[in-house]
């Protein structure tokens, strides 16, 4: 690479206050690309040899690097090592990347493919080999603008005022401000955050009326999923990828409208492309090999989800109710190590988190409960799944956790009376059949007992037969049977789908009942609204 002294950074740019980091397996690449920074009066330049090692540092680094240079590939040592691209999916998809912080990768001419396709992602630009200073200048100076262009965004973003940074978006977007295409970018992703549908879908068209960007395609895919048309989502994506086969957002977003469609097979095959374009990604091993247990294809689950855990253990990446997955492929398996290595995971995510959240508690059960099955330990494990199991009412316990229940049901009473196991597989499918997708996921989550999924199956459609004859009074005007019944199957339930219906049919109804009635009967149903169809949503996180 030739060296030579290249021109300042924008104006506004202050070099002396921006950190940068580099990671290259080759000292010479490292040290000549140090000193093109330095040159551009960058005073803090970090340096890492490999993936692995930067992933702590970016993590712990305070204040957050604005600068990263990363080669695309790097030799491998083992099939956990990671590329560029899987640092890049992994930062972005667990947040652990800025928006201010400029994401640069090298590559040469035999992979220019692969990194071109990941511009569509959080990626600035990329620089092809051999580049001299100069070209780096020119690409460091083009990202740089446009960042500093946007530092108001970035500002509002930090500040979590996502309304305004969307709002700032759209405006630079309408002025034909110049990088008006990126500013849409941002914009349009915020309002999908914010659950503002048609302003995503307002600037995604805008866009596409103006060019053809494939990322805004895969927007509009978003919204379709967001409006429950998973059908023309399915549609939008496969033309999206027959024009853009390597675009891996892509498959991601197919695999969510395939599930939705219940084509779950389909869905694994969407989510393992995903995984062949980036065999480093966390979450995409965890997603496909999560699903792969729900389709009893527990060698395959173990594979993925053991290969997640080796790549992301000590990764913001790593998803503990994957670990958990983990676990019960275990059990079929009859891997005592693997579950021990999951376990091991949420032991020392508990030393991390002395006062650990509600989630992990009930992970870690789950995992107990695996562990004494595989070591024949009855009693240890019936009394792990009855704690579960004891939970079943609590606003925090989610969907996940049915499932967990039901796949560690299903696999402990093929060997050993367990009881109350029926009546808890009522419980959970009551409560958690609030659409067809679940409800069919909830009965793969038991089919290695063919009772329990009997007893899922039928205990749904009781949810759903209970609720169409409450609303059946409603033809003869009778309001408050309908209402009273909506109250005590949702009392009852717990089911946020019937929650909801009570809600709705109160505010449609409710002025024909006599006033005391209606507060009474909205009074109940607004303590389980929030407890159930709000809180129970707002206190889960996906991590701790």
């Amino acid at each position: 690479m030739e060296h030579k002294r290249p021109r300042g950074l924008p104006a506004g740019v202050d070099p002396s206050r921006l950190k940068a980091l580099i990671i290259d397996e080759g000292e010479l690449t490292r040290s000549v690309l140090s000193n093109m920074l330095r040159d551009l009066g960058v005073a803090h330049v970090h340096s890492a040899r490999r993936p692995e090692a930067a992933r702590s540092m970016i993590k712990g680094a305070s204040p957050a690097y604005d600068i990263i240079i990363t080669d695309f590939h790097f030799s491998r040592q083992s099939s956990h090592d990671l590329t560029g691209q899987d640092l890049l999916d992994e930062l972005r998809q667990a947040r652990g990347l800025p928006m201010q912080t400029a994401f640069i990768m090298v590559t040469d001419e035999a992979r220019y493919q692969h990194v071109a396709d990941a511009v569509e992602g959080a990626l600035d630009d990329y620089l092809l080999k051999p580049f001299n200073a100069r070209q780096f200048d020119e690409r460091l100076r083009v990202i740089l603008e446009r960042k500093h262009a946007l530092r108001e965004v970035f500002a509002a973003i930090d500040a979590s005022d996502f309304v305004l940074a969307a709002q700032l978006c759209e405006a630079m977007f309408a002025a034909s401000a110049t990088y008006r295409v990126y500013a849409a970018r941002i914009g349009s992703e915020l309002y999908l955050r914010l659950g503002q549908i048609d302003a995503a879908k307002r600037m995604f068209e805008a866009l596409l009326a103006t060019k053809a960007v494939p990322w805004a395609r895969l927007g509009l895919a978003k919204i379709e999923l967001a409006n429950a048309d998973s059908a023309t989502a399915c549609r939008t994506l496969e033309t999206l990828l027959a024009d853009n086969p390597a675009y891996v957002d892509a498959y991601d977003v197919y695999g969510r409208a395939l599930l939705e469609e219940m084509k779950f097979e389909a869905a694994v095959e969407m989510l393992g492309k995903a995984v062949q374009i980036t065999p480093g990604n966390v979450a995409r091993l965890q997603k496909l090999g999560s699903l792969q247990l729900f389709l009893g294809d527990s060698e395959a689950a173990a594979r993925h989800l053991g290969a997640a855990l080796n790549i992301g253990l000590h990764s913001r990446a790593l998803d503990f109710q994957g670990v958990v997955a983990l676990g019960i492929a275990c059990v079929d398996t009859g891997d005592e190590d693997g579950c021990d290595r999951a376990q091991q995971c949420l032991q020392d995510a508990i030393a991390r988190y002395p006062t650990y959240s509600y989630r992990l508690q009930m992970l870690v059960l789950a995992l107990e409960a695996a562990m004494s099955m595989l070591l024949r330990r009855q009693e240890a494990s019936l009394a792990a799944l009855g704690q579960m199991a004891a939970q079943l009412d609590q606003p925090e316990f989610t969907f996940e956790m049915a499932c967990n229940l039901l796949q560690l049901l299903s696999r402990c009473a093929r060997n050993q009376r367990v009881p109350g196991a029926m009546r808890w597989a009522e419980l959970a499918a009551q409560r958690y059949a609030i659409s067809k997708p679940r409800t069919r996921l909830l009965e793969m989550a038991a089919v290695q007992l063919p009772s329990l999924e009997t007893a899922v199956r039928n205990a749904a459609a009781g949810i759903n037969e209970a609720a169409r004859d409450a609303m059946t009074h409603l033809v003869s005007k009778k309001h408050q049977l309908t209402l009273e019944a909506l109250l005590e199957l949702a009392g009852r339930s717990l089911n946020t789908r019937i929650i909801k219906l009570a809600r709705a049919t109160l505010n449609h109804h409710g002025q024909q009942l006599p006033a005391p009635l209606a507060q009474r009967i909205g009074e109940g149903i607004d303590d389980l609204h929030q407890r159930y169809a709000e809180g129970g949503h707002r206190i889960v996180e996906r991590r701790e």
